[in-house]
């Protein structure tokens, strides 16, 4: 529950510390009198923007503090996973400084917004003019129905599948995208491979020892004859070089005793004659290898050719690069076919999640209807206490084409406030006064099934009067029984039902305006309904009704 807020520099408040009690707070003052003021303070708290404009003081921060008694509210959970320190009594502060920075804190740790929502979420329910207005939602609708199945669990669960399902079938809408594109030139990467595994690419150097085996082909009659007139000349004519360069080792040797130097010489020339009889034999091996094959020839020439139109095919200059490019068809088109078996697969989990999906909605559908019935006959005999004993309420189901977040169907309340009337959807039929009682009897029965946060109604009471304000009063006493409410109100009959009465009032100097909140004894409370009663003419009638209406 609320235990205590304290405002400084919000608007037209200064400084404000007001403290609440378990039960019925009503809250009341004059229009302009600064009650939404309040409550806009009371929405820093939960997490609302704000900037500058907020400021009384625009050289000063505004602070907003609260603190919460959070015992009963299961949040000892969020306090782990963010790292904050637990204690029954919670501190929430909200600052917002002149350069328009805001800070939040919880147990004096800083949060962040979205963290200051989820918390405020669960301790507080403003109920506001807009949110009876929600009524004719058909999404809030349905929100209502689920709280009366408490099937949270199963919503989760389906929540997630449903998700899931999403996911999957994005990531399968993306593969196909990525299959089509792949199949469309799939046979001309087919076609390219062919070609290149057709050419037998293995050696990177191929192309050059092709053209140079071509080479001694071609030349090959050329080759021959030279080759057999340098043999010729080395070892065979009758001025062979071999012999010569023997006759001068003799020479230079027989008189290389008498000489070191020349002994020398002799060797070199001896190891000249060596070197040159194996470059005969070398000469000799070649020769003998050496053939005029025109078959041959024209076999070299189609492979070199073939090797060069891929090449001038593919821009290349290097056979490697024609072997990279097989390696990657080949990796392309064994990705295709991996493809083709993932999307296979993922169209099997894409159905099984759908069907899991189903499965799920259609037991919370179950759920629903089975709630349904109760939910229309405790909210008419609500309403009948309401001043509206004709009113008839209807729930129906009504399946939707696919399968949404929210499950298989959406729901719509109809409603008729008069005997023999026909029931339409609420937002055709319903005017403001039967939608705010409509709303405070649903709040009314969810108040008995959970416990909800502190609630307050910021005029739900907005379009009665009289006697049905009387009983509007009573039921939101019933609910503080169960958790702590507080009501803005204009209505003296709802402001009398309050354990406390809280007065709103705004005080003019020649230099600002101030609001002011004050808590009204017995005899404050008398002359603040009285007033509201009469007006500002306080009468003795209006006196007595007050007091008959406070039970003094």
């Amino acid at each position: 529950m609320l235990n205590q807020i304290y405002i400084s520099n919000y608007a037209l408040i200064k400084d404000l510390q007001v403290s609440f009690n378990q039960g019925f707070t009503t809250i009341t003052g004059e229009t302009g009198a600064g009650k939404s003021i309040l409550m806009g303070a009371l929405g820093l708290i939960l997490g609302k923007r704000a900037d500058t404009s907020i400021l009384q003081d625009s050289k000063k921060k505004c602070i907003v503090e609260a603190d919460f008694l959070i015992e009963s509210y299961a949040l000892k959970e969020f306090f782990e996973q963010n790292d904050l320190d637990y204690a029954n009594q919670t501190v929430i502060r909200r600052e917002i400084n002149p350069a328009g920075r805001s800070r939040a804190f919880i147990n004096d740790t800083p949060v962040t917004l979205s963290q200051l929502k989820y918390i405020g979420a669960k301790l507080i329910d403003i109920h506001s003019q807009h949110q009876t207005l929600m009524l004719n939602n058909h999404s809030f609708q349905l929100t209502i129905v689920d709280a009366f199945a408490s099937h949270d669990s199963l919503l989760s669960k389906y929540e997630l599948e449903f998700e899931r399902w999403k996911q999957k079938k994005l990531l399968l809408k993306q593969l196909k995208s990525q299959s089509i594109s792949q199949k469309n030139d799939q046979d001309y990467k087919v076609f390219l491979l062919s070609e290149l595994k057709n050419a037998s690419l293995h050696s990177v150097g191929e192309l050059n020892e092709l053209e140079e085996e071509l080479n001694v082909l071609e030349n090959a009659e050329e080759i021959e004859q030279k080759l057999n007139a340098s043999i010729y000349q080395t070892q065979l004519s009758e001025h062979a070089v071999l012999t010569q360069l023997s006759n001068i080792y003799s020479l230079l040797l027989s008189i290389g005793s008498n000489h070191d130097k020349i002994n020398t010489l002799a060797n070199r020339i001896e190891s000249i004659r060596i070197d040159l009889n194996d470059v005969v034999s070398d000469l000799e091996s070649i020769l003998e290898k050496t053939e005029h094959n025109p078959e041959k020839i024209n076999v070299l020439s189609q492979r070199i050719g073939t090797i060069n139109t891929l090449l001038q095919k593919h821009q290349f200059i290097e056979v490697e690069q024609l072997i990279e490019l097989q390696q990657e068809l080949e990796s392309s088109l064994h990705s295709a076919q991996s493809l083709e078996e993932e999307l296979s697969v993922l169209e099997k989990e894409v159905e099984d999640c759908y069907l899991s999906a189903c499965q799920l909605a259609e037991k919370i559908s179950l759920n629903r209807a089975a709630v349904i019935p109760t939910i229309e006959k405790e909210l008419t005999a609500l309403l009948a206490e309401m001043g509206m004993p004709d009113a008839t309420i209807k729930i129906t189901q009504h399946p939707i084409e696919h399968i949404n977040d929210r499950g298989k169907e959406e729901v719509i309340f109809y409603f008729s406030a008069n005997k023999g009337s026909q029931l339409q959807e609420i937002s055709k039929i319903a005017s403001g006064g039967e939608l705010s009682r409509l709303m405070l009897c649903i709040k009314y029965l969810l108040a008995y099934k959970y416990k909800l946060p502190t609630l307050i109604f910021d005029e739900i009471d907005s379009g009665v009067s009289g006697e049905i304000a009387h009983k509007m009063g009573i039921l939101m006493k019933q609910m503080s029984q169960n958790i702590q409410v507080i009501s803005i109100t204009h209505l003296p009959q709802v402001a009398a039902k309050g354990n406390d009465h809280l007065l709103v009032t705004k005080d003019n100097t020649a230099l600002s305006t101030e609001t002011r909140l004050t808590r009204l004894n017995k005899d404050e409370r008398i002359h603040e309904l009285a007033k509201m009663l009469s007006g500002s003419e306080i009468t003795q009638i209006a006196i007595r009704n007050a007091e008959e209406l406070l039970g003094a």
